[in-house]
């Protein structure tokens, strides 16, 4: 099987475990513990891998470019996680205006579980699963074919992946974001890092809010607060638009001083792979012209934005 076929069939294998669970859940009619709900989440998400690896008798570790990395690399990755916080916040309140925040659902109980237990299922697990399967698997078969538009087409599956439209747009971002710096850092450990740093921080902030609520809790406090909520929304969406314009400037210098340390030409994803030597045989010699869209990646297109729409409506 074609190498790319092979990456989307991973995706229609992740679509057919999240039904055959969702069946199985909705016949025993027994709600599950958050931590079940988000350890199936990324359990879904591995075996596919798993699968890939089996049909294309590839290295696990080489796939998904495990290497070690430098100490600059990690200080540009923190810094980039850092300056695309206020891009992820606008996207995010612009997105708020159509839908529901989909994290205000999930994030109240994963935190119940203790900040240890939330910050591994919310941070370590989804870091080290998801890179392995977006970038790892997905943008690294695509750029054996074209490496730009492997980018935006893994970006695009990613922010798919969450299934609402809430999440879409900021994962849409940090998936073109991470990608580059893969390319830049030629590691996912440099991935994984910020991945984790991103929904680490959500995290504990989410877990120091949450119990700053329940102290203000029957003071009349928070209801006043909800009262406002909505005007110091919009009044702040403007300013924090201008900083978000700036911050993606700084992030695209990070990213080319990220190419710099680590001696990677970013011309490289601007052009065909095929002229590179090196960057063949570091993917496994000889790649053919496979078609980066094919049936398996547009079931799996057709069912995240069916699972969208069902999130927005109900």
């Amino acid at each position: 099987m074609k190498k790319i076929s092979s990456a989307h069939l991973l995706l229609l294998i992740l679509v057919v475990l999240q039904l055959a669970v969702g069946l199985i859940v909705g016949l025993l009619g027994i709600p599950l513990p958050v931590v079940v709900t988000l350890l199936i989440s990324q359990v879904t998400l591995i075996l596919p891998f798993g699968v890939y690896c089996i049909i294309t008798r590839s290295n696990p570790l080489k796939l998904i470019r495990f290497k070690k990395i430098g100490g600059g690399t990690v200080a540009m990755a923190l810094l980039v996680i850092l300056f695309s916080y206020p891009v992820i916040m606008v996207l995010n309140m612009i997105s708020m205006m159509f839908v529901d925040n989909a994290m205000m659902d999930i994030m109240p109980s994963a935190v119940s579980m203790g900040l240890p237990l939330a910050v591994l299922f919310m941070a370590v697990i989804p870091a080290i699963v998801e890179e392995t399967v977006f970038r790892g698997t997905l943008y690294n078969t695509y750029s054996r074919r074209k490496p730009l538009a492997g980018i935006f087409l893994s970006a695009l599956v990613f922010g798919l992946m969450h299934m609402n439209f809430n999440q879409m747009p900021y994962a849409f971002y940090m998936g073109i974001v991470m990608a580059f710096m893969l390319e830049a850092s030629d590691s996912i450990v440099t991935t994984m890092i910020m991945h984790f740093t991103l929904n680490g921080f959500s995290t504990v902030i989410s877990y120091l809010s949450m119990n700053v609520l329940k102290n203000l809790a029957g003071t009349g406090i928070t209801s006043e607060l909800s009262g406002t909520y909505s005007d110091v929304y919009m009044e702040m969406l403007g300013p924090l638009l201008a900083v978000a314009i700036v911050a993606l400037v700084i992030v695209a210098v990070l990213i080319y001083v990220t190419f710099v340390i680590n001696h990677r030409n970013p011309r490289r994803i601007f052009s065909d792979p095929h002229e590179d030597t090196a960057y063949v045989a570091g993917m496994g010699g000889k790649m053919k012209k496979n078609r980066m869209i094919d049936i398996f990646l547009v079931i799996f297109i057709i069912y995240a934005l069916v699972q969208c729409i069902l999130s927005a409506i109900g």
